[in-house]
């Protein structure tokens, strides 16, 4: 298989990166990186404490049973049929817990069943076609593609925020189902050709066969593994952001903001991170955009009460948060067959989502320990720096060269 040049990869490419960022931005991670603004109008209603709600937000672990189901499918029957089924399936769930759902166990049940097949809309389904079509310019795309998350999380939440204030949190479901479907479905369909893909390339036709010998790789668990660590920091804070933020003395609509600079950073991260992995040592580089904006952890946990501290600690997790989807993909593409890429990326993510339950289970236990978040902001700027050290043990080709697909 030949590298073409920028000219060939962009051609179709713009197209295949422009209909997964918006399906990807307006899909489940939508209502990921927007929930903890339903967490005070819903223990409220519920009569649940943070704690309890965390425990019920944690049920998206779901994914990790979701993510190497939904890659598999993706590597037999396309992205596009599988983004379909699972957008719709999210969509009709949350607008049944919007209607429907009068307590806890209800609400668990749903977040459950949009922990599964949310995963249809997530890096584990959209960054397929990327990294198949892409190779030269593998790490700008997919940096690309994260922006969609990014550029939604920017915009929506103060919209949300209304929304929710007018209609309560039921009303914020629907608004969310609403735009999966009027904005995500229309631009898969119009934007990604039927096979999107490199010409010729059989996306979407016959699948590489079943084979797992990849859970015999030593890299396939260091980078697992540091997946699950950055997963642990970053889905405490994002599960509890907006009471964490309204702890530092700022009030409800500027908790709304701070979300949107969360995803400001988020969108910084993704687009420096893809750049640099594509010009610089991937490990350095995934080194640097842990620890270093991972530090806004060490800011909330020694800043307490400074508003404006906040919101800059806020913007700079939110950059390690959008370079980790890069890393994690960009990794996972450029050391395994990307024929079973699906496959080995869910497997990945999949694991991961436990680091993912941990942390939203752990902060909001931890805030009902001690009565506020410095142990869970600890317990985060630790996981981030073991993620990091994982990272440098593993082993990649030299670039330009295709990745091997059962190397120990």
């Amino acid at each position: 298989m030949t590298t073409p040049g920028t000219d060939s990869e962009w051609r179709l490419g713009w197209r295949i990166v422009l209909g997964c960022a918006l399906a990807s931005g307006t899909g489940v991670a939508l209502l990921f990186f927007t929930f903890s603004l339903f967490l005070l109008p819903i223990a409220n209603e519920l009569g649940a404490t943070r704690g309890e709600l965390s425990l019920i937000q944690a049920l998206v672990v779901t994914a990790a049973l979701g993510s190497p189901i939904i890659g598999r499918m993706t590597d037999i029957y396309g992205f596009k049929a599988v983004f379909y089924v699972c957008t719709a399936i999210v969509a009709t769930t949350q607008i049944a817990l919007a209607l429907l759902a009068d307590g806890v166990l209800g609400l668990a049940f749903g977040i459950a069943m949009v922990g599964f097949f949310g995963v249809g809309s997530t890096a584990v389904a959209v960054t397929r076609p990327v990294s198949w079509h892409f190779r030269e310019h593998r790490g700008k795309a997919l940096g690309l593609v994260a922006v969609g998350v990014s550029l939604t999380t920017i915009m929506v939440p103060p919209l949300l925020q209304l929304v929710t204030d007018s209609f309560g949190w039921r009303g914020g479901f629907v608004a969310l189902a609403a735009i999966s479907l009027v904005v995500g479905v229309p631009a898969v369909a119009l934007l990604l050709p039927p096979t999107p893909g490199r010409a010729g390339s059989g996306i979407g036709g016959k699948p590489a066969a079943q084979d797992w010998s990849f859970f015999k790789v030593r890299d396939f668990w260091g980078l697992t593994i540091a997946n699950l660590c950055m997963n642990l920091a970053t889905a405490g804070a994002v599960s509890q952001m907006s009471p964490m933020i309204q702890e530092e003395g700022i009030s409800a609509p500027m908790a709304a903001l701070a979300l949107s600079l969360f995803a400001s950073g988020q969108f910084v991260g993704r687009l420096v991170g893809g750049w640099l992995l594509d010009h610089f040592d991937p490990r350095l580089v995934a080194v640097a955009l842990t620890i270093l904006p991972g530090s806004g952890f060490l800011i909330l946990l020694f800043t307490a009460g400074a508003a404006p501290a906040a919101l800059v600690a806020v913007t700079m997790i939110g950059v390690q948060q959008g370079a980790e989807h890069d890393i994690v993909a960009y990794f996972t593409a450029s050391r395994f067959d990307v024929a079973r890429y699906g496959t080995i990326f869910g497997a990945v993510v999949g694991i991961g989502w436990f680091g993912s339950a941990g942390g939203i289970i752990g902060a909001g236990q931890l805030h009902d320990i001690f009565g506020n978040y410095s142990a869970a902001q600890a317990v985060a700027a630790l996981a981030l720096l073991a993620g990091a050290l994982l990272i440098l043990t593993i082993r990649l080709p030299a670039r330009g060269q295709l990745a091997e697909s059962n190397a120990a």
